[in-house]
């Protein structure tokens, strides 16, 4: 299989190729979180997650890593058309070498940030699969609108029990970062656990579902409230 290479997303990381067994190809734009760019990029951002951001982890570890995320940030905030226009190239580059590759084409547009860039396309390609993760209310809203955007709320410490119970009932699948990951297809809180690192195709995980997520980079060896240890920690917090 031919590599493939954007101006902007990014194919070859370690999760997305995952998606290759299940027939998708999936397509990532790394940006800066928070304000490493100088404009905030996640606006619902905690300090646990800032602390242990995953831009820390895998190819980030490199400083021009790093400066290429923060560059393609800066671009969005103070050159918008122009990274729009680049993004709508990758994106059509993207599904011309998925299907020549037999592969279905999705798109996380917030790979690294928590912008909403996926609300700029999802109208203009609406047999196209977009997916994020998100710590806003209001973007869950948003992509409800639109059958091709699939947004998983991400788990903070700053999530409060009236939120949670908000996500409940919107039927939102919650990701949460474990230590201790519980075994897939077990329940806590009257959902059913899926694992979030066999794949990063959030879409297919159905509802009502606890993603569980392995912890990475530098929080493999730090305890924090952002961190939750075992579901037993996840019940005690969240319980009625």
């Amino acid at each position: 299989m031919s590599k493939w290479r954007g101006k902007i997303l990014t194919y070859n990381n370690a999760k997305t190729p995952k998606g290759e067994k299940y027939g998708y190809g999936s397509f990532v734009m790394f940006g800066a979180p928070h304000k490493l760019s100088g404009h905030n990029a996640c606006a619902g951002s905690s300090a646990g997650c800032r602390e242990l951001c995953i831009f820390y982890a895998g190819m980030g570890i490199f400083p021009n890593v790093q400066q290429a995320r923060i560059n393609r940030t800066v671009m969005y905030f103070e050159e918008r058309e122009k990274f729009l226009q680049l993004v709508n190239r990758d994106i059509k580059s993207a599904i011309k070498w998925s299907k020549k590759n037999d592969l279905i084409p999705c798109f996380r547009l917030d790979g690294t940030t928590d912008i909403g860039i996926a609300k700029h396309f999802v109208k203009d390609y609406t047999d196209i699969q977009f997916y994020d993760y998100t710590k806003c209310m209001s973007r869950l809203r948003m992509s409800d609108k639109f059958v091709n955007w699939h947004t998983t709320y991400s788990l903070s410490e700053n999530t409060t029990k009236r939120q949670f119970n908000i996500l409940l009932k919107r039927n939102t699948n919650i990701a949460v970062p474990f230590h201790n990951v519980p075994k897939p297809g077990t329940s806590v809180l009257g959902r059913k656990i899926v694992c979030g690192d066999e794949s990063d195709l959030r879409f297919r995980d159905g509802i009502n579902k606890i993603i569980t997520l392995s912890v990475k980079g530098k929080g493999r060896k730090r305890k924090h409230p952002f961190i939750l240890d075992d579901a037993n920690a996840l019940l005690q917090r969240f319980a009625a």
